[in-house]
């Protein structure tokens, strides 16, 4: 899957999922980076109301429409997913309304809340789970994101059924007479949390996950490290892209630290990295994407 990404803890934090035409937060600066990529877009999620992670919407909105206006043809909506409590994002998007009209061909709001399932635009058949972060916004949600892919999968007590009984019960019942919708994991977004288990993301393919201290701190509700490795045992992900680390340490000392953390190459291997101030782009291979 090809991801392109930027994330400097503070200051813009965006990652933009190809395959899926999803953006997971919409940090400033994405359109000077994706350029022509912003017209792919088809679902967006905003994690928090932390400006870091929303206000380069803005630029992606007048993007869309300055397409729409020279090339004269319409863009299916954005679909926009938020907290549903977050009253800093409700105000922005008034603020949005005036100055990108005509806001209603250009975004649907999905204002969401933890263990809400959405299905994504971009791709038939995937769906985000909506997850709570932990991670502090004053009076207002923070959430993460699991990206899961649905399946549908033979009932049990119809295995061994000859194929002209199962097509009979389909013409005259319906597919949900023989088959049971399933949902696969597939990507697990933190967004800014400090970790957080979950059984669903055992064996994910992908953990996307901030990282943004070397040692913890019990102040503030980010990840350090340490703890980021310690999940990572703990789920098994098969790969795991870290991202959000502070420049209050030099690049060298982040890697210094995971490699004393994960001294075995073959485990290492399993990490990527979005260093800090520079664009991401990289082809992980992600099964099921």
């Amino acid at each position: 899957m090809k991801i392109f990404a930027y994330s400097k803890a503070l200051y813009s934090t965006w990652l933009y999922l190809e395959p899926l035409r999803l953006l997971l937060d919409a940090g400033e600066g994405l359109n000077a980076a994706l350029e022509g990529r912003l017209l792919a877009f088809r679902d967006i999620v905003i994690s928090h109301s932390h400006t870091d992670h929303f206000t380069g919407l803005q630029n992606i909105l007048i993007t869309r429409l300055r397409e729409m206006d020279v090339a004269q043809q319409e863009m299916p909506p954005l679909q926009v997913i938020f907290p549903e409590d977050s009253s800093t994002l409700w105000r922005y998007f008034d603020y949005l309304k005036e100055v990108t009209k005509p806001w209603d061909e250009l975004v649907t709001l999905v204002p969401a809340k933890p263990g809400q399932v959405v299905p994504l635009q971009g791709v038939r058949g995937m769906h985000l789970t909506v997850l709570e972060a932990n991670h502090y916004v004053h009076k207002q949600t923070a959430l993460a994101f699991r990206i899961e892919k649905e399946r549908w999968a033979l009932r049990p007590e119809l295995e061994g059924k000859p194929q002209s009984e199962i097509n009979r019960i389909v013409a005259t019942e319906g597919r949900e007479a023989i088959a049971v919708r399933q949902f696969q994991p597939l990507v697990y977004y933190s967004a800014d949390t400090r970790p957080v288990y979950h059984d669903e993301n055992e064996g994910i393919p992908l953990m996307i996950h901030e990282a943004t201290f070397l040692e913890p701190n019990n102040k503030v509700s980010h990840s350090c490290l340490p703890e980021v490795i310690e999940l990572f045992r703990k789920q098994q992900p098969r790969l795991m892209l870290l991202f959000h680390l502070s420049t209050r340490y030099e690049f060298k000392e982040f890697t210094k630290l995971l490699e004393e953390l994960v001294p075995d190459e073959e485990e290492r291997s399993r990490f990527y990295i979005v260093r800090p101030g520079r664009v991401f782009s990289m082809d992980i291979p992600t099964p099921g994407l």
